[in-house]
């Protein structure tokens, strides 16, 4: 290991994140087939404080938590000849290691996806978690594309919001689930009707609106427990996809839905060891960046925060309410940014 850096430590797993602090850790050194990256910008999500209140079983001492960071790479391990000092990368993080709440990160250079030409740290960090779920659950699993119809849970949250741009984007009609008072944001992603997830009879609103069958598909973000109903939203034939917790199908009359049932969790592609799904990663942040660096993704920036403010911004996460991304700027250059990014209304 190297010189201390700053950085966001988990001291210690605790219900109420008391055990959040900022520290130093030893700098990492590249391991072979890993690069060195120096962290300009970083961005808050659920796992990062769930992880806070339970530990893992890899992790020793002071854990550096986060997931989702951009920056430079300063230095490449042995092995590594798709990337050179100085590119500009992003990229979705292993959770059991050291994280990216920090000056520099090492990471696996096959997971790495390059920052094009024109497209910000800060908007590249606020991409990576929950826009590479919403687009392995749209694209990659439901294979949506014209003519489908899709649902989108939360669609004025993180995973939601870019789960609406995908699926416009990739031609499907989306009937997106929110607020009253955000309707207006999420049409402007894309959506072609928005209900309140708060309906009477949300199944039968979602009928009305698809010939009285039910979308092809349900990107939904938290599972109520009973998949029953869930699956009344979907089409017999129809798929589900859910994002946290697991659907709950013990009270499913067997055939009767004939739904395909997709758990989408990005972080089993590390604890499995799963290399082709890890590879994707950069396959999908390629993706990403090109909308990104063409106008066609809204990053959804609700915040830029310093590196000081990330336990007490988890804290407020934590606490729900907030729309859209948390993008920690910790590099000069991710800084200088945060005086070009619109106003939030």
């Amino acid at each position: 290991m190297g010189e201390a850096m700053k950085a966001v430590l988990v001291e210690r797993a605790s219900d109420d994140l008391s055990d959040l602090r900022i520290g130093t850790a030893p700098e990492p050194v590249a391991a072979a087939g890993e690069v060195i990256v120096a962290v300009e910008a970083a961005s808050l999500n659920p796992i990062d404080w769930k992880l806070a209140t339970t530990g893992f079983p890899t992790w020793s001492g002071p854990h550096v938590a986060g997931v989702d960071g951009a920056g430079t790479i300063i230095a490449l391990g042995d092995g590594v000849d798709t990337f050179a000092l100085g590119d500009r990368v992003v990229w979705h993080g292993d959770l059991s290691r050291p994280g990216v709440f920090a000056q520099q990160a090492a990471v696996p250079a096959h997971v790495l996806a390059r920052i094009p030409s024109g497209v910000g740290f800060l908007a590249a960090a606020a991409v990576p978690c929950a826009g590479y779920t919403a687009y392995q659950a749209l694209i990659r699993k439901a294979r949506i594309g014209p003519g489908d119809t899709v649902v989108i849970q939360g669609a004025a949250g993180a995973v939601g919001g870019f789960g609406v741009q995908i699926a416009a984007q990739a031609g499907a009609r989306v009937i997106a689930l929110a607020r009253p008072d955000a309707a207006e944001r999420v049409r402007a992603l894309g959506a072609h009707e928005v209900l309140s997830s708060r309906g009477d009879d949300l199944a039968a609103e979602v009928r009305a609106l698809t010939d009285g069958y039910g979308a092809d598909a349900y990107l939904e973000i938290a599972n109520p427990g009973d998949a029953r109903r869930s699956l009344s939203l979907v089409r017999l034939n129809g798929q589900l996809l859910v994002v946290d917790p697991p659907a709950v199908t013990d009270q499913v009359p067997p055939f009767s839905t004939g739904a395909g049932i997709h758990e989408v969790a990005l972080g089993a592609a590390y604890l499995a060891g799963h290399l082709p799904t890890q590879r994707d990663f950069a396959l999908i942040g390629d993706a990403m960046m090109e909308k990104l660096a063409r106008g066609r993704l809204d990053p959804l920036i609700a915040a830029v925060v310093d590196l000081d403010a990330v336990p007490a911004e988890l804290k407020r996460l934590r606490a729900g309410g907030v729309g859209g991304k948390i993008v920690v700027a910790i590099g000069a250059r991710a800084a200088a940014e945060r005086v070009d990014l619109p106003a939030k209304g």
